[in-house]
């Protein structure tokens, strides 16, 4: 009986330690939000989401950063385009420019926010939605006329 009582007792608190959520500390928070606010932000990213593909994990250093009214991105294309670039160096989802139709909401459900905005490149247009988490965790999905929909999941960088 003592042995039951003492394995109920310690798979109730390993139960109890691992359902328990972790919140994020008030300073990371605060840190985020005046970084989102302030336009100044760098997001890193991991893992790619192709439309029609498996979801693809990312070994060398991708980003997107906003600067201001401006948006600089580094990040790869997996999935269908439906128009080759003409330059063979021109692959992937690269752009250094201003941001058109820049929009903050924020966003209940994650307790974060919702950034949207568009980008024209030299050869396309991009119209790109950012999801940050008030922990910094990140989506970002990115559309354009002349590629199939990616997303990528990554974080804000500190």
């Amino acid at each position: 009986m003592k042995k039951q009582f003492s394995f109920i007792a310690m798979l109730l608190l390993f139960l109890m330690s691992s359902c328990s959520t972790l919140r994020t500390a008030p300073e990371t928070i605060k840190e985020i939000t005046e970084k989102i606010e302030s336009k100044n932000f760098t997001i890193g990213v991991n893992y790619a989401n192709p439309l029609r593909m498996r979801p693809v994990y990312l070994t060398s250093e991708y980003e997107i950063r906003i600067k201001n009214d401006s948006a600089f991105a580094y990040l790869p294309y997996y999935g269908v385009a439906h128009v080759a670039p003409f330059d063979s160096n021109e692959g992937g989802i690269k752009f250094a420019e201003p941001v058109i139709d820049y929009t903050i909401k924020s966003n209940k459900k994650l307790n974060g926010w919702d950034i949207r905005f568009k980008v024209k490149s030299k050869a396309t247009q991009f119209d790109v939605l950012l999801s940050i988490a008030d922990n910094g965790n990140s989506t970002i999905t990115v559309n354009s006329y002349d590629r199939d929909m990616i997303s990528f999941n990554g974080e804000i960088k500190k």
